[in-house]
């Protein structure tokens, strides 16, 4: 299997399952969550259409994905850092579970929004023709 083929295999999970993950799994909407998801599943998904396909667009495509989730992905993981302080500083024990919830997200987070993006964007850089 080439590269292309699992960056788009990848890129298609990831929109899969931030799709999931925002729209079935979360219980309310929110407008904050709800933008940023619904692009980042249709960059992931073109980007993994593209580079499956290996269309002329697909690089240009993927690299921007790349900057726009790490981007979105490193917001993330600032402000799950902040909030997981904040309730473990401010309500001890009490906040602890809240914290937990928090770190949970965030280790969800990581591989789809920081590393995958990552890989993209070395691979994209190594790759460039």
């Amino acid at each position: 299997m080439g590269v292309h083929r699992l960056f788009a295999m990848l890129d298609l999970l990831s929109a899969l399952l931030l799709a999931l993950g925002v729209f079935v799994g979360l219980p309310d909407r929110w407008l904050y969550v709800d933008l940023p998801a619904l692009l980042l599943i249709v960059l992931f998904g073109v980007s993994g259409v593209g580079l499956g396909l290996r269309t002329r667009w697909a690089s240009k495509w993927a690299r921007v994905t790349g900057a726009v989730a790490l981007a979105f992905g490193l917001l993330v993981v600032a402000l799950l850092a902040v909030a997981v302080s904040y309730l473990t500083g401010i309500y001890g024990p009490v906040g602890q579970g809240g914290a937990l919830i928090g770190v949970l997200v965030l280790a969800l987070v990581l591989p789809y929004l920081v590393a995958l993006p990552l890989a993209h964007l070395v691979w994209l850089r190594e790759n460039e023709t």
